[in-house]
């Protein structure tokens, strides 16, 4: 089964609201985890990004924040970060993940642009097809309050369908 990393800083807002999400939209055949580059190990979700998840019939019960490790990346299909610095750190620590990492918003613009591949083959194109400048990194609503949790995680359910479609269409 294939399986996709979401990626962001402390792994307690974005990163796993975008694993619990696409967990629930998923069919089953494909893994969704999340880890963040300077998690707060072991701490639940963010409350405000919890509630957003709730709001979409999902849970954060039982998610606790990962600090992102070797293994973990080595046992990635696919990482696909909220940042842009994000993506850099996970090269840098691990350059036999480059050919599989990309940002979260890139790996949706090409499969918006390529809507007849699916699967594997999307996952090609994204990853081969260069990052272009200006393409925008999901901002972090940690400690922002609802109103920016609200936008972060409107815009992550956007970009989180289009990755489920993608690769399980």
């Amino acid at each position: 089964m294939p399986k996709v990393l979401f990626v962001c800083t402390g792994n307690v807002c974005r990163s796993p609201f975008a694993e619990r999400l696409a967990r629930l939209l998923s069919d089953g055949s494909v893994e969704y985890a999340s880890a963040g580059i300077q998690a707060l190990h072991g701490e639940p979700m963010d409350r405000p990004m919890a509630d957003q998840l709730s709001a979409r019939g999902g849970t954060s019960e039982g998610f606790a924040g990962h600090q992102l490790t070797a293994s973990m990346v080595r046992e990635a299909d696919l990482l696909l970060c909220m940042e842009s610095r994000h993506r850099l750190w996970v090269v840098d620590e691990a350059p036999v993940a480059l050919r599989r990492t990309t940002l979260l918003t890139h790996f949706t613009a090409v499969a918006a642009q390529q809507p007849a591949l699916r699967g594997d083959q999307i996952v090609k194109a994204a990853l081969t097809q260069p990052i272009p400048r200006g393409v925008k990194d999901i901002a972090d609503p940690y400690r922002q309050g609802d109103e920016a949790a609200a936008l972060a995680a409107e815009v992550l359910a956007q970009h989180v369908r289009q990755v489920v479609i993608a690769l399980e269409g």
